[in-house]
C-alpha cells in the first residue's frame, strides 16, 4: 500500500550497510525518505484510504460548468529554452492561452526535449532566450542538433520564435532565438509569424510577450490552420479559470524543487544602509553542486500582500477555492486549496500589470471615468506609467475599486510563482550537504507612491528561521563561470560589489580548503566595493582568516570612508590604480570574474578595456574601438567571465 502513494529514497546516499540483530535481522541506522508519487496529495491519500476516490483518478468535487479542450482542437506544440525560469512561464503562458484559440496542446517541453524530434504535423512555439550568447541550459542539445545539420537534412516543421535578452550584451542580444528562427527556416521549417522578442533592459518583458502573442502569434495560426471563431478579447483568457469558493482545506505539493532546512539566518550588515542577510541550508542528500552554482528558490509571497488579496475580493481567512480550467495550467486543479495557498505559493502578486491585463480590467469595469483613466494608460507610456513603476494588478484593483473583476479573472491575469536564483556563498569542499547563500533584502518606498515595495524571495528568506523548511533546487552558472582547473597554474581576479561577494566567497572557501588539503595555488585577489567598513563590508572576519593563510589578497573601496581605501570609492578606480599587479597576473595566464550590478559590470569593463587599450599602444598594436572590442570577444567566457544582475 505505501508503495501504491510513496517514493522511497535512501536518506543517507553514502550508508553502509550493518547489521542489526534483535528478533529479526535488519540494517542498523538505515533510514529512507518518502515523498509523495506524482498526482497524489495529502489530501488525495487520506481520501482513497476512506475509500472515498478511486486511485488512479481525482477527487470527485463540485465542478462548475467549464468548457473541455476540444479533442478534435489542432494540436500545438510549445517548447522552451529557460535558465532562470522567464521562457517556461512564457511557454505556459502560450499553452493555458492555446484552448481560447482552438488550440489543444499537445506538449510543453524544453527544447532538448526535441532534438532530432521536431513534430511536423502541428505548429511549434519556442520561447527561449541567450545567456551571454550561448543556448540555455536544457536546450544546448537542440541547438547544437540544429547548428550542426547537414545542407540536405531537413525540418519538416511550422514554428514561430519568441526571444528573450538583455540589450547591454550588445554583441549576442538574441543570438541563439535569432540563429533559431534562421536554422529552421534554412532546413526547409515554415516559419508562421516574425520573430517576437523582449528586452530585460527595458523593463517587463511580459507586456512584450504578450503583445507578441495577441497582435501576432495567434492571429497568424488561425489564419494559417483556418480556425475561426476563437475568442480575441481581452477577457478571452480570464474565462479559461473558474473558481468556486468551498469550506474544505487542501494544499498541494510543489514539484521540480527539494526541501531544504534552515540551519541559521544572520544579518550582515549595521543599522543605516541597505540590509545584508546570509542563510545556511541543510541541503536533501541527493543534492549537489559546485562553487560558482546558483540555488534556485521557490518563495511565498509577503503575508500582507496576501491579506491585500482577501480584503479585494472579500474572502474569509479560511476560504478554500476550487480551480477549473478548461486550458493548461500550472495551478492545482479540481481539488480544493485554500485561498491563502493559493495566493502565497502559486502566483505571482507584485509583478507589473501587462497591457492584456489593463485590458482585462476595461472591459471588467462599468464606471466610464474609470475606463478613461485605464484607457489613457494605454495610450500612453505604458511602460513609463505602469512597468517602471512596478503597478500591479493587484495596485490597480486597490486604486478602482469600483472594478467588479470576477476571481478568476485575477487569477488568469497572474504569472505563476517562478523561482529566483541566488549565487551560493560557500563551497562543496567544506560541507557538500551544506550552502550558504549571501543575499540583500529588497524593501523601499515604492516607485508608484502606493506603500512599500517588498521583494518577495528576499523578504521570504530573510523571515525563515532555523528550523523552518524552504523549497530549493541547484541551477548550475554557467560553464565559464568556475574556477579554473588547474589552480596551480591559473591566478584568479574577482570583480565585486554588494552582494555580489557571494559566488566568490564560494571561490574563496574552495582555495582554504584546498590549502589545508596541501595544494599549492596560484596567486587570487579580490576587489571588493562596499560602503564603510563598519557598516557592509560583507564576511570581512572570515575573509581576513583566508587571506592569512594564503586564499586570497583582499582590495577594498569604500563609497563612503576613501580615506580608508587609498582615496578609492569603487571598484574600478581601485583596479586602475593596481593596473602593474593586474596586467601581471593576466600575464601569467588569469581568469577574471566579475559579479554585481549591471554598472560594476559596465564600469569594470571600460577600465579593463583602458589597461588593454595601453598595453597593445605600447607594443603598436591596433588600439581602435573595434580591434579592443573584437579582443574583448575573444576572452569573454574564455578568460574573462561575468555573472551581472540587474
Amino acid at each position: 500500500m505505501l508503495l501504491q502513494y510513496f517514493n522511497f529514497a535512501a536518506d543517507d546516499s553514502t550508508y553502509n550497510l550493518q547489521i542489526k540483530s534483535t528478533l529479526t535481522i535488519k540494517p542498523k541506522d538505515f533510514y529512507m525518505r518518502a515523498t509523495l508519487r506524482d498526482g497524489w496529495t495529502a489530501t488525495k491519500v487520506e481520501q482513497s484510504l476512506a475509500g472515498s476516490i478511486r486511485s488512479e483518478g481525482p477527487s470527485a468535487s463540485s465542478k462548475p460548468d467549464v468548457k473541455q479542450v476540444d479533442e478534435n482542437a489542432q494540436p500545438l506544440t510549445v517548447l522552451y529554452g529557460s535558465n532562470s525560469g522567464t521562457c517556461e512561464a512564457f511557454a505556459q503562458t502560450v499553452a493555458a492561452d492555446a484552448a481560447a484559440h482552438g488550440f489543444r496542446v499537445s506538449k510543453v517541453d524544453t527544447l532538448d526535449s526535441a532534438k532530432q524530434a521536431l513534430p511536423a504535423k502541428e505548429p511549434v512555439v519556442i520561447v527561449t532566450a541567450s545567456y551571454e550568447g550561448q543556448p540555455c541550459d536544457n536546450a544546448s542539445h537542440f541547438y547544437n542538433w540544429l547548428e550542426t545539420m547537414k545542407d540536405g537534412e531537413k525540418v519538416d516543421s511550422s514554428y514561430a520564435v519568441f526571444g528573450c535578452g538583455h540589450s547591454d550584451w550588445k554583441q549576442t542580444f538574441h543570438r541563439i532565438p535569432n540563429s533559431i528562427n534562421k536554422l529552421l527556416e534554412e532546413h526547409g521549417g515554415k516559419r508562421i509569424c516574425d520573430m517576437g522578442s523582449a528586452d530585460a533592459a527595458k523593463g517587463d518583458m511580459m507586456s512584450a510577450f504578450q503583445t507578441w502573442e495577441d497582435e501576432i502569434l495567434w492571429p497568424a495560426l488561425r489564419s494559417q490552420y483556418g480556425i475561426e471563431g476563437a475568442e480575441e478579447s481581452s477577457a478571452a483568457t480570464s474565462q479559461s479559470l473558474s473558481i468556486q469558493v468551498s469550506n474544505r482545506r487542501a494544499s498541494r505539493l510543489r514539484a521540480d524543487v527539494s526541501e531544504a532546512k534552515v540551519l541559521s539566518s544572520t544579518v550582515l550588515t549595521a543599522p543605516g544602509v541597505p540590509v545584508k542577510r546570509q542563510i545556511e541550508l541543510q541541503l536533501p542528500s541527493e543534492m549537489s553542486y559546485r562553487a560558482g552554482d546558483y540555488l534556485a528558490v521557490l518563495p511565498i509571497n509577503p503575508r500582507e500582500t496576501v491579506h491585500r488579496v482577501a480584503q479585494r475580493f472579500n474572502l474569509s481567512w479560511d476560504a478554500m477555492l476550487t480551480i477549473s480550467s478548461k486550458s493548461n495550467t500550472a495551478l492545482p486543479t479540481d481539488e480544493p486549496i485554500s485561498a491563502n495557498d493559493l495566493f502565497s505559493a502559486y502566483v505571482e502578486l507584485s509583478q507589473p500589470a501587462t497591457k492584456r491585463a489593463v485590458g482585462m480590467l476595461i472591459e471588467a469595469s462599468k464606471d466610464d471615468n474609470t475606463k478613461k483613466e485605464l484607457s489613457a494608460l494605454m495610450d500612453g507610456d505604458f511602460n513609463a506609467l505602469i512597468t517602471e513603476k512596478r503597478i500591479s494588478v493587484l495596485d490597480l484593483l486597490e486604486r478602482y475599486p469600483n472594478i467588479d473583476l470576477p476571481l478568476g479573472a485575477f487569477v488568469s491575469c497572474l504569472m505563476t510563482m517562478r523561482v529566483r536564483q541566488y549565487s551560493i556563498s560557500s563551497s562543496p569542499l567544506a560541507d557538500p550537504h551544506k550552502a550558504s547563500l549571501t543575499y540583500a533584502v529588497l524593501e523601499s518606498d515604492a516607485f508608484s507612491g502606493q506603500g512599500r515595495h517588498v521583494g518577495v524571495a528576499s523578504n521570504y528568506l530573510s523571515h525563515l528561521a532555523s528550523g523552518d523548511m524552504v523549497h530549493v533546487a541547484i541551477k548550475p552558472s554557467h560553464a565559464a563561470f568556475h574556477l579554473p582547473t588547474k589552480p596551480e597554474e591559473t591566478p584568479v581576479i574577482m570583480l565585486a560589489a554588494g552582494t555580489g561577494i557571494a559566488p566568490f566567497m564560494s571561490f574563496v572557501q574552495e582555495r582554504a580548503a584546498q590549502i589545508g588539503a596541501g595544494r599549492k595555488l596560484a596567486p587570487a585577489h579580490l576587489y571588493f566595493g562596499c560602503h564603510h567598513p563598519e557598516k557592509d563590508s560583507l564576511h570581512a572576519e572570515q575573509l581576513d582568516r583566508w587571506e592569512a593563510m594564503g586564499a586570497v589578497t583582499v582590495h577594498r573601496a569604500f563609497s563612503w570612508a576613501p580615506e580608508l581605501s587609498g582615496g578609492h570609492k569603487h571598484v574600478d578606480t581601485l583596479i586602475r590604480a593596481d593596473a602593474p599587479l593586474l596586467t601581471g597576473l593576466w600575464d601569467q595566464g588569469a581568469r577574471v570574474f566579475v559579479c554585481g550590478s549591471r554598472e560594476l559590470g559596465e564600469s569594470v569593463k571600460k577600465v579593463c578595456l583602458e589597461i588593454a587599450k595601453a598595453r597593445r599602444e605600447e607594443r603598436g598594436a591596433d588600439v581602435s574601438e573595434e580591434a579592443l572590442n573584437q579582443w574583448f570577444d575573444r576572452i569573454r567566457n574564455e578568460r574573462y567571465s561575468t555573472d551581472v544582475f540587474t
